[in-house]
């Protein structure tokens, strides 16, 4: 089998077939050729002459049998990740035509990762809406490692996020938006609310939510907990949602480090109060995320020029460049 394809995109397109793209990601998941042919009803012989057609369309070797059965070539994971782009695009096609078909002005898909600037990203909306009042518009919010692989995939259109979410992916390009520091928030009343200077050493002994572990922000914290104390934090409430959060320090003497974005609104609204103590700029900037080899929708467009429009009417610090390769 030669190891090189040269055949020309819009004829290689032309020969394959959707089946065998169906069945490059069944195998992909199951990692075995009969359950792949049984998950898309067929049977093992017919997927054995449908990968064989396409390996050599290809002239290259998709697969290898292991110990735990089918895994992928390097040539087999990049026309696995160009399969699901593929179907996937077809399915938005299929979704935005439908959208026009009954009266929308086009589909957006917006991911954000739990902390993102939730109250920016909603006047950003709000200002999309009033302009492309028809534009079907839906947000998905987040971790980074559930959302990263959807923009990815072709299942969201942009996603806000904070680049430390992006290490080691090239197929991004990536735009600040806003250089958004980290407060230490507690409940109105709280013993420490009226103390005028506090350093982070104070707050080694309090109970404290926080992000779930893995989570980036998590992370970046373990540092300035270090700071703190010479352990992390031992009386914690783990949870990725900043609703129960909120919940939380309205129950309790907790303690919680939240990005200003959040914080200010639940200080504005009466429900937490911000401590008096600094936290150094560990976490960097916010941005836009976008998917390199996609041309951006005329709705996507407009989103990211209400976001950056949002940013010019407040008072947050834009951190506004270029867009960037990761």
């Amino acid at each position: 089998m030669t190891q090189t394809m040269a055949e020309p995109g819009a004829s290689l397109l032309r020969r394959l077939k959707n089946r065998q793209l169906l069945l490059l990601i069944a195998i992909d998941e199951a990692q075995s050729l009969r359950r792949a042919a049984a998950r898309l009803n067929m049977t093992q012989p017919s997927a054995t002459k449908l990968l064989q057609d396409l390996e050599a369309t290809l002239g290259l070797p998709l697969f290898e049998r292991g110990r735990r059965g089918l895994k992928a070539t390097v040539y087999g994971e990049v026309m696995t990740r160009h399969a699901r782009l593929i179907l996937n695009d077809l399915d938005r096609t299929r979704l935005e035509l439908a959208a026009l078909a009954s009266g929308a002005t086009g589909r957006l898909k917006i991911g954000a990762v739990i902390s993102a600037i939730p109250f920016l990203l909603a006047r950003a909306v709000a200002a999309l809406k009033r302009d492309r009042p028809r534009l079907d518009v839906s947000i998905d919010v987040g971790t980074s490692d559930a959302l990263v692989p959807m923009l990815a995939k072709g299942e969201l259109d942009v996603l806000l996020a904070r680049p430390l979410a992006l290490e080691g992916r090239t197929e991004f390009d990536y735009e600040d938006l806003i250089d958004e520091p980290l407060h230490i928030v507690a409940r109105l009343g709280h013993p420490l609310m009226s103390a005028s200077s506090l350093g982070l050493a104070d707050l080694a002994s309090w109970p404290w939510t926080l992000l779930p572990a893995a989570s980036p922000m998590r992370k970046v914290l373990a540092p300035l907990f270090a700071e703190m104390m010479t352990h992390q934090p031992l009386d914690v409430v783990e949870t990725s949602s900043m609703m129960t959060m909120v919940a939380l320090l309205q129950e309790s003497d907790m303690l919680a480090v939240m990005p200003a974005d959040v914080a200010e609104f639940n200080i504005r609204h009466g429900l937490l109060c911000r401590l008096n103590v600094a936290v150094p700029p560990i976490m960097g900037s916010y941005g836009v995320v976008t998917r390199r080899d996609r041309p951006l929708s005329p709705g996507t467009t407009a989103f990211i020029g209400c976001l950056k429009d949002c940013l010019i009417g407040s008072d947050a610090s834009p951190a506004l460049s270029g867009p960037s390769r990761l």
